[in-house]
Order: C-alpha cells, then sequence, then structure tokens
C-alpha cells in the first residue's frame, strides 16, 4: 500500500511540478502555489532521505511514510481539482479552448505573457 501510495505521489508531484514553476499559474492560483511548495518540499525531503537507502522497502516503512504519502495525494487532488477548475473558467471565457487538452491549454497560457514566443 505504501508504495501505490509513494507512485502516486510521484505521478501527481512530477506532472504538477512543471506547471508550478512555470510561474504564470503561481500568479493565477496562489494558495495552490503555495500548498504545492509544501508538497514539494516534503517530497524532496523524502527523495533525500530514500537517497541514502535505497531500498524501497527500507525508506517506505519509516514510521508515519504512509500517512505522509496520503496527506500528499489528497493535497495533490485538490491542487489538480483546482488547476481544471481554472482551466475550464478559460474555456468558457473563450470557447475554442475547449478543444485542447489541459496540457496544450496551459502551454497556450504559459506563453500569453510572452507575446513574442
Amino acid at each position: 500500500e505504501t508504495l501505490d501510495e509513494w507512485q502516486m505521489v510521484q505521478r501527481n508531484w512530477t506532472y504538477l511540478e512543471s506547471i508550478f514553476n512555470a510561474g504564470d499559474i503561481k500568479k493565477q492560483l496562489p494558495s495552490e502555489s503555495n500548498k504545492f511548495a509544501e508538497i514539494d518540499a516534503q517530497w524532496r525531503l523524502v527523495m533525500k532521505e530514500t537517497q541514502g537507502s535505497p531500498w524501497a522497502l527500507s525508506a517506505g516503512t519509516k514510521p508515519g511514510r504512509l500517512e505522509q504519502f496520503k496527506t500528499a495525494n489528497e493535497t495533490l487532488d485538490q491542487i489538480q481539482k483546482q488547476l481544471e477548475d481554472y482551466l475550464l473558467s478559460k474555456c468558457v471565457a473563450f470557447p475554442r479552448f475547449f478543444f485542447l487538452s489541459n496540457d496544450e491549454l496551459l502551454e497556450i497560457l504559459s506563453q500569453a505573457r510572452k507575446p513574442q514566443a
């Protein structure tokens, strides 16, 4: 169970990390950006601890690790939901955005501040 939660955190963190490092989303979703920064710091700490002990079983059975991963997954799910709501609001404002995937829309929105791009 711990490894499943760990894998889920890794998958969600990897996806959201590139989005929240872009900058523009930080301005549009400051609360979610702060939540992600907390999860990011925790995740990096876990990875640093794991680096010293590369055996997943020993790193994953540390007391409290499962709860830490579950909490991180819940928070990452909330962040992703708010991000999807934000993207939906952009689609409602400009209906042609409905034809794009979330990743494509995020790319367009990140370029909106750079007209020469």
